[in-house]
């Protein structure tokens, strides 16, 4: 399954809608780049009012925060003319929606814990990103690495990774908080055939429909694409 696709044209996200047979909400994936046109954003939050419930993420906690530092400074690159997901229009939306992540004071718990190292190259990489952003960052080099599938490209798995364990927070931490809820979901009758939208990261979609196919046996029964960004 691809989740994000960039091509030599434009960067596109897809839509998934899960079924099940018999009893059982369904789940329309929305797979998130934290940044796009505003048109992108507009074409999300359409379909999302058709929706009965919203499985938001977001940390409200200042560690948080620095991770998204880089794509908050996008909106002040008048070049790019892109927006970022926290300028989405949700203002229909807010009795539907629910925040499905972990609590700040229990990430914030968990980040203290990775190794002084990797803290360190975060406090110094992420803010260095986000300046180069802002002096020389186009749209291509902010797609150059957004596209992602169900299954890790070959880059990622030679990739020696010394954020492992950053990534296991960011992911699969965070991630089974979420799988949690679904789960919840899936075992109340109330929302049998309800339509529930999940509105998180593309790499957090790799856990999520694995746990939806292979654990709950849902099958994808439509997609979709929405363009991202030109490029």
């Amino acid at each position: 399954m691809q989740f994000i696709e960039k091509n030599s044209f434009n960067v596109r996200s897809a839509v998934y809608h899960l079924k099940k047979q018999g009893f059982g909400p369904q789940f329309i994936l929305f797979p998130m780049i934290h940044v796009g046109d505003r048109n992108f954003f507009v074409e999300v939050s359409q379909r999302l009012a058709q929706c009965d419930l919203i499985l938001a993420e977001g940390v409200a906690s200042k560690r948080a925060a620095l991770l998204t530092s880089a794509y908050r400074i996008v909106r002040k690159v008048h070049r790019l003319d892109l927006i970022t997901q926290y300028e989405m229009d949700t203002s229909k939306l807010k009795d539907k929606m629910v925040n499905a992540d972990m609590e700040p004071e229990d990430f914030d718990r968990q980040y203290s814990t990775l190794p002084t190292l990797v803290r360190l190259q975060i406090f110094v990489l992420f803010p260095f990103f986000a300046l180069y952003l802002l002096l020389c960052g186009t749209r291509q080099i902010i797609a150059r690495e957004l596209a992602v599938e169900d299954l890790p490209s070959s880059e990622e798995i030679l990739r020696n990774d010394v954020f492992e364990d950053f990534d296991n927070l960011i992911l699969d931490q965070r991630d089974s908080v979420l799988i949690h809820r679904l789960q919840e979901l899936c075992d109340a009758r109330n929302f049998d055939g309800r339509k529930i939208a999940v509105l998180y990261g593309a790499m957090h979609m790799r856990n999520i429909t694995t746990f939806l196919v292979e654990k709950l046996r849902y099958q994808v029964s439509r997609a979709e694409w929405l363009t991202v960004f030109e490029l």
